[in-house]
């Protein structure tokens, strides 16, 4: 927390009208906000997943990102393939929430000629397209149960099969998936095959929220700027102290991405050679959005919040499994079971996908404070 609290001081005491220019948020080329992984940051939070993407590239398994919505977990698996030996090979990104089920096995396993109308010529698909590298398959919770089936050949037997064409073909490919849902729910209640959760969950990345990475926020707000100077000639002269306090204290349940549409908006509305100030960020962001609390209810949240944050990672490397996860956290299982049912308000109901269960609540929003505020 003080690495924190230190690190944003340095931009956000002063007067509300200073301007804060983009050198000042963010030096170019300077630090680790701006390495080659295409990651921008210096949190703990972001830090911590660098060290874990470099350990992780160097294997070739299968690799589950989690993560909020707009958090950035295409770019985590990017960063996974430049880090990985098949770096110089290519990368192929698929959302299942984009392209209509009725396109998704042509788009993912390609289809013989005549095999529907349409089907002028054979084509290759995303699988083959890629091979010697990475297919990122983002929303993997979307796929349809036959996409799913599919899939599961494939990582079972490392070959696909053309739509129309009974010819198998062996394609060489890491398989990295995405989804902001719960998969281990979707299981559970029988929307995700569990034979394929178990191939997609060998590794595990976690793409961390804004809120949990609130000294980025004056990099990535540089980031973005410069990024709007660079392409649609907005040149603005930087931030006020106070407009980049309210940036800092918001929740950001859009994450990086609403963080990106407050900014560019924020621009496109101030006058060139100008700095954004409060007035530019309107209602957007919302003036003292819950980041400054009372000390005693601030600690009891933020104690709650690590606590949180350290079950519910557990409980998701082994599979849901009470008693396994309680082993590592060093807990009896009834033990965990009481601190679930103060977390979550009511215990869950059995252990591991595959035993027929009852969901569990998920563990109430938590929303940690970094830091006191000035």
């Amino acid at each position: 927390m003080v690495m924190e609290t230190t690190a944003l001081a340095r931009w956000t005491r002063g007067d509300d009208d200073d301007v804060l220019g983009l050198d000042t948020l963010a030096p170019e080329g300077l630090g680790p906000f701006t390495t080659s992984l295409g990651l921008v940051g210096m949190s703990p939070a972001l830090l911590a997943l660098g060290e874990r993407l470099k350990l992780l590239g160097r294997s070739n398994a299968t690799v589950l990102v989690h993560g909020e919505t707009g958090t950035g977990k295409e770019l985590v698996a990017r960063a996974l393939h430049r880090l990985s030996p098949r770096a110089e090979r290519p990368f192929l990104p698929h959302n299942f929430a984009s392209i209509p089920d009725t396109l998704v096995e042509s788009e993912l396993f390609g289809h013989a000629r005549g095999s529907f109308t349409g089907a002028h010529a054979d084509r290759a698909g995303l699988f083959e397209q890629a091979s010697g590298g990475t297919l990122f398959l983002d929303e993997i919770g979307d796929a349809s149960s036959g996409v799913q089936s599919r899939l599961l050949r494939v990582l079972q037997e490392g070959e696909i099969r053309r739509v129309g064409d009974a010819k198998a073909r062996r394609v060489d490919v890491r398989v990295v998936a995405a989804t902001h849902r719960d998969l281990v729910a979707a299981v559970r209640t029988g929307r995700f095959r569990e034979d394929l959760f178990y191939r997609l969950h060998i590794l595990e990345l976690t793409a961390p929220p804004l809120r949990d990475r609130r000294d980025d926020v004056p990099l990535l707000a540089a980031h973005v700027l410069r990024r709007l100077r660079d392409r649609d000639a907005l040149a603005v002269a930087g931030i006020s102290r106070g407009a980049l306090r309210r940036l800092v204290a918001h929740e950001w349940p859009g994450n990086v991405r609403e963080l990106e549409s407050v900014l560019t908006r924020a621009a496109h509305t101030t006058d060139p050679g100008a700095a954004i100030t409060e007035a530019s960020l309107g209602d957007a962001v919302a003036r003292g959005t819950g980041w400054v609390r009372d000390e005693p209810e601030a600690l009891r949240e933020r104690t709650r919040a690590f606590e949180a944050g350290v079950i519910e990672h557990a409980l998701r490397r082994h599979g849901g499994n009470r008693t396994r996860a309680a082993r590592e956290l060093g807990l009896t299982r009834q033990g965990l079971w009481k601190k679930l049912r103060r977390l979550r308000g009511s215990p869950p109901v059995c252990d591991a996908p595959g035993e027929p269960r009852t969901p569990a609540a998920p563990l109430a929003p938590v929303r940690p404070a970094t830091g006191d505020w000035p």
